[in-house]
């Protein structure tokens, strides 16, 4: 018979005396050193795929891994991502970021034009009409000034009211013509001026008003004519 016993090597174990044979590591476990009479789970964080084997690997960067004893390693749902290896959950891209693909490691920023409110997001919204994002990874869109509008949805900036033109308020989608009688001469106006005594605007969207001719006078201002 056999006059010495032969240790389990790596890999391997066996938990029972007067064994003629080593078990192999289920997968999910591991067996580091020689002479084992169990197997180790693999922690949370990591897997192993195979049997027989003397280590687990690390969860890559993009996936995790819940639980021990695990034989392999899950995506990081759209919307999260974990940035580094042996992970056990993944994080929620942050407001101002999204995530659109399944294992990633990183959370993408939202462009200029766009902004995202809420986390673990899949894409950004467009910054509505009326309103701006001048910048990047932006939680929340801007509204114009008064004296400026936006007609387009997704912009980074507002435009100023032309002269002849007025935006009274914020937020708006449009300028508006000065009215006839009325005028505004610079650009970003949030109002029109009555054309003053003396003076005439006759056509809408002027950006002055004219003199009465000589041989006409006008005494009150706001007047369409002389």
């Amino acid at each position: 018979g056999q006059s010495s016993q032969i240790a389990c090597s790596k890999g391997t174990f066996q938990s029972d005396m007067g064994e003629q044979y080593c078990d192999d590591a289920d997968a999910g476990n591991y067996v580091s050193s020689t002479a084992q009479t169990s197997q180790t789970a693999c922690s949370a964080g990591s897997y192993q795929a195979y049997s027989g084997q003397t280590s687990c690997d690390a969860a890559d960067a993009g996936s995790y891994v819940p639980s021990t004893a695990q034989t392999s390693q899950t995506a990081c749902t759209i919307g999260t991502f974990s940035s580094s290896k042996g992970s056990v959950s993944c994080t929620d891209a942050p407001a101002g970021y999204y995530v659109s693909f399944t294992g990633q490691s990183s959370a993408t920023a939202c462009s200029p034009g766009s902004y995202q409110a809420d986390s673990g997001q899949t894409s950004c919204d467009a910054a509505d009409a009326g309103n701006y994002v001048s910048s990047t990874a932006q939680t929340s869109q801007t509204a114009c000034s008064a004296g400026s509008y936006q007609a387009y949805s997704g912009q980074t900036s507002c435009d100023a009211a032309d002269a002849g033109s007025y935006v009274p308020s914020t937020a708006q989608t449009s300028q508006t013509a000065c009215t006839i009688g009325t005028f505004s001469s610079s650009k970003g106006s949030v109002s029109c001026t009555d054309a003053p005594a003396g003076y005439y605007v006759s056509f809408t969207g002027q950006s002055s008003a004219t003199a009465c001719s000589p041989g006409s006078y006008q005494a009150d201002s706001g007047q369409t004519s002389c």
